[in-house]
C-alpha cells in the first residue's frame, strides 16, 4: 500500500522529514492510496487548510533559505508489514526500513482567473536512506545525438555547431555544449555561454536510443 501526504508550510528536517511551522491550523494524515499507474490522487474533502490565514505574497515563495514551502506532497511505498523472511526468523534487508519516498515542494499562486494553483519548485527522491534531488536541465529535450540532423536547429553544441550538445553546466543547468568544447570553454571563460554564470562542474549526459 502506497500513501499520501500533504503538508502546508512544512520544514525540511534531518533524514528527509518534513515538519509543519503551523501544526494548529492542519495536522497532516497519511491517505492510503493503491499501487498503480494511471491513477489520480484526490485530497479527502474536508482535509485542507484555508488559505485566507495566509497573505498570497507567502504562499507565492518559499522561505529565503528554500527550506520552508508553502506546499509539499510526500508520495511514499510502504514497505510490507510483515515478510517471508521475517516470518523465518531472518533479519529484513536494510532498505525494508526504510520507506522510499518522493517529496514535492511547491508554491501556490493566483492564475488569471482569480483561482489558486500550484507551481512545482523541487522534487526530491528519498531512497534507502539517501536524498537524491530532482532538477530541470534546460536544453534535454531536443538534445539526442540518434536523431541528430544538420538542418534541425537547437540539437548542435552553442559553440562549435556542428557536434549534438551532450553536456550541462551547474548551477545554471543550461545543456548548450559538446564535452569537447566544454572542457576548452572551463579553461577558458569557464562561463556559461547562454547566460555567462560561473561554471562550477560540468556533468556529460548520454542519451540511449530507444531501441536499447
Amino acid at each position: 500500500m502506497d500513501s499520501f501526504t500533504i503538508l502546508y508550510f512544512a520544514k525540511e528536517e534531518p533524514n528527509c522529514r518534513f515538519v509543519p511551522l503551523f501544526p494548529e491550523e492542519y495536522i497532516p494524515a497519511k491517505v492510503p492510496f493503491q499501487k498503480g499507474i494511471g491513477q489520480k490522487f484526490c485530497q479527502p474533502s474536508g482535509t485542507g487548510i484555508d488559505l485566507g490565514f495566509f497573505e498570497l505574497d507567502e504562499l507565492s515563495r518559499p522561505s529565503s533559505g528554500e527550506d520552508v514551502f508553502p506546499l509539499v506532497i510526500s508520495a511514499e511505498t510502504c514497505s510490507p508489514s510483515v515478510t517471508a523472511e521475517e516470518q523465518l526468523g531472518d533479519p529484513p534487508p536494510s532498505s525494508s526500513s526504510s520507506p522510499h519516498m518522493q517529496i514535492t515542494q511547491a508554491v501556490i499562486q493566483k492564475n488569471n482567473d482569480n483561482a489558486f494553483q500550484m507551481r512545482v519548485i523541487r522534487q526530491i527522491l528519498w531512497i534507502d536512506e539517501v536524498r537524491y534531488e530532482l532538477r530541470e536541465i534546460y536544453g534535454i529535450g531536443n538534445s539526442s545525438a540518434e536523431s541528430f540532423k544538420d538542418d534541425d536547429p537547437g540539437k548542435e553544441c552553442v559553440i562549435c555547431m556542428t557536434e549534438p550538445k551532450d553536456t550541462a553546466v551547474l548551477p545554471c543547468r543550461h545543456m548548450c555544449m559538446c564535452s569537447e568544447c566544454a572542457k576548452a570553454l572551463r579553461l577558458q571563460s569557464n562561463k556559461c555561454p547562454i547566460c555567462r554564470q560561473p561554471i562550477e562542474e560540468l556533468i556529460e549526459i548520454k542519451i540511449d536510443r530507444a531501441d536499447q
